[in-house]
């Protein structure tokens, strides 16, 4: 105890400059959203290069997996491709680090997609973020989605050089468009807030007959998913304080906590698209 009063009372005007440094530094950056954000992208850089060290060990453990999951992919890309080299005689082409299926295909569809590896990822905090090794120099931005072999995953929240941020569907913030597959009927899809393997569809009219097992696919109409991807089953249905709409659980088709190797999603037209609405 004398000892650490005795370093307190040595180095005590030490101190007291670093914790108002501190101070200083928590303030600026708080009170001004150019330094807030640039303090998050420092900071994305830096946890960004500890996490993929970690991510690089805990890969090493789940080879096995990731081949197998990995070698069906290149399987079905390469059916793909095939099917657009018959129908376009054309030549497949890379977009930045994305796959784009053709020539033809790229100039004519909406969406082209930039594999990325998960390099952090929450699942059992309230509002969970996902950290991934691509950023603006592979031409992520802001708002694009993110899916995987099974389903959605969330969308990017924020970006720097070389990694970005994705805000997961395990997050109240994130609210997905959603279609029953059988009825086409529109509902909205979000996290139940408390099993990572679960959300809650809402305003589902209560006309509609919905049984265990339906399946729900993404709308396409939020431009940053394709339509028709996968989101999950009924699991059961729940009681609703509106008579007039019903409420159902869901199992997330993507498994989140194995979630190793992703897909970002960039929309050909998003500014041509934009330009269009009405605020």
């Amino acid at each position: 105890m004398f000892n650490i009063l005795k370093f307190l009372k040595r180095y005590n005007p030490i101190l007291l400059f670093v914790i108002l440094e501190v101070l200083s530094i928590v303030m600026i950056v708080n009170s001004q959203p150019y330094h807030k954000r640039k303090m998050v992208n420092v900071s994305n850089e830096m946890s960004g290069k500890l996490f993929e060290l970690t991510s690089q060990c805990n890969a090493y453990f789940h080879l096995k997996e990731e081949n197998d999951r990995l070698s069906a992919t290149n399987a079905m890309l390469m059916n793909m491709l095939g099917a657009a080299d018959v129908v376009n005689d054309s030549v497949t082409t890379v977009w930045g680090n994305g796959i784009q299926l053709s020539d033809s295909l790229s100039r004519n569809s909406f969406y082209c997609f930039i594999p990325a590896h998960v390099i952090d990822n929450d699942i059992y905090n309230i509002h969970n973020y996902i950290l991934l090794d691509k950023g603006s120099k592979d031409g992520i931005e802001i708002d694009m989605g993110v899916i995987s072999d099974n389903g959605i995953v969330g969308t990017v929240s924020n970006v720097s050089r070389n990694y970005s941020s994705v805000i997961s569907v395990l997050n109240p913030y994130t609210v997905v468009s959603a279609m029953f597959k059988d009825n086409k009927h529109l509902a909205n899809v979000k996290w139940d807030n408390m099993d990572y393997r679960f959300g809650v569809v809402e305003d589902i009219p209560s006309h509609l007959v919905i049984n265990k097992g339906d399946t729900l696919l993404t709308s396409g109409f939020s431009g940053s998913y394709p339509p028709d991807i996968m989101i999950g089953e009924v699991e059961d249905i729940l009681p609703s304080d509106n008579e007039d709409f019903t409420r159902a659980r869901i199992r997330f088709s993507t498994n989140f906590s194995t979630l190793r190797n992703v897909y970002i999603v960039k929309n050909n037209f998003k500014q041509e698209l934009d330009s269009l609405k009405i605020y």
